[in-house]
């Protein structure tokens, strides 16, 4: 089977890096290219799932290096989140602005899990600006509907009056 004689049969598919052994017939060459890899030498890397058939693939005399960034530090503390003020808010003032400052706390918390500082102090903002707007909202509706309810009784206990 090989172009030698006494020589190892040649290994199909052909492996990465290695030439064709015996030319196909009505050829004079073989190819030399690498069938299986990436091109310019490139050292392909393991998928993280571990799957057996998709291994490093390298030359001989190649390394291979992978790069682990190291973990981020923040100089600054992380921004408050208002996740308690929301809820609060969400409960006991005025719920439909309540749900959005939930809503901003929870992205400020992921925002800076993310590593994204800005994006966690821009909503942490929203966050307290939002549930500052539920408490007043809140208040201001229980302080209209004792109005409204002060000038019903009013008016009630004023017809009664008059009978």
């Amino acid at each position: 089977m090989s172009g030698e004689k006494g020589g190892a049969p040649p290994s199909y598919p052909p492996q990465y890096g290695q030439p064709l052994q015996q030319p196909p017939p009505g050829y004079d060459s073989v190819p030399q290219y690498q069938p299986y890899g990436p091109p310019s030498g490139a050292p392909m890397y393991m998928y993280q799932g571990g799957h057996p058939h998709y291994q490093a693939q390298m030359s001989p005399g190649q390394t291979q290096v992978l790069v682990v960034p190291p973990p981020q530090t923040f100089s600054e503390p992380p921004p408050p989140d208002y996740m308690n003020r929301a809820i609060f808010t969400t409960i006991c003032c005025f719920w439909p602005v309540g749900i959005f400052a939930i809503m901003k706390a929870s992205e400020a918390k992921n925002a800076y899990a993310r590593g994204d500082f800005l994006g966690a102090k821009s909503n942490s903002d929203s966050a307290r600006r939002l549930s500052n707007i539920a408490i007043f909202a809140g208040v201001a509706s229980i302080v209209v509907s004792m109005i409204i309810v002060g000038v019903y009784v009013g008016l009630i206990m004023t017809n009664m009056r008059s009978y």
